[in-house]
């Protein structure tokens, strides 16, 4: 009995385990700001719970690059999204609070159990979880009171902003899976 309970314990971990989402380690970026448009390649990294966001792009035949670091508290609790315009060579850690396309894991709880969260001193509502992205459904939500939306990706781990859409800032972008 002890057997075909370890047996049935393997098998189901296997499965979830094949079944499990990621994120590529990569993601292609494509940013619309003031009539321009910009291509970002942007890769994630965890570490004790602490996230690093290396960011590249291609201007005038050269690379340019930097990252931005999450702390473990911002990961956790971050309330509001940094715009800090990236610039080569620049490694940031982000202020607390702060979080760069992603939503603190705190408030992705919050609105997948309330239907609602508070993000950048605004409350958004969530709409719907038609579009998907990854194989994984994304949140639709959108701020009444300025009518920006975002869809935010599914995924407790690195629940990332796959698509912002007006934006006040005019700072607008969405992910593109074939990056």
């Amino acid at each position: 009995m002890k057997t075909r309970l370890i047996a049935l314990l393997t098998l189901l971990g296997a499965a979830l385990t094949a079944g499990a989402q990621t994120v590529p380690d990569t993601l292609l970026f494509v940013f619309k700001l003031h009539g321009q448009t910009r291509r970002f390649e942007m890769s994630f990294e965890e570490r004790n719970d602490t996230v690093r966001l290396t960011w590249g792009i291609e201007r005038k035949l050269k690379w340019l690059t930097g990252t931005y670091i999450m702390t473990p508290w911002n990961v956790e609790n971050g309330s509001s999204l940094s715009f800090l315009q990236p610039e080569n060579g620049n490694h940031v850690t982000l202020p607390p609070g702060e979080t760069v396309y992603i939503i603190g894991r705190k408030a992705f709880r919050t609105l997948k159990a309330t239907g609602r969260m508070e993000y950048n001193q605004t409350t958004y509502h969530l709409l719907d979880t038609d579009e998907r992205a990854l194989n994984l459904p994304l949140l639709h939500v959108k701020d009444a009171a300025e009518g920006e939306e975002m869809w935010i990706l599914d995924y407790p781990a690195l629940p990332l902003v796959w698509r912002m859409k007006d934006n006040p800032l005019e700072i607008n972008w969405e992910i593109m899976e074939n990056g």
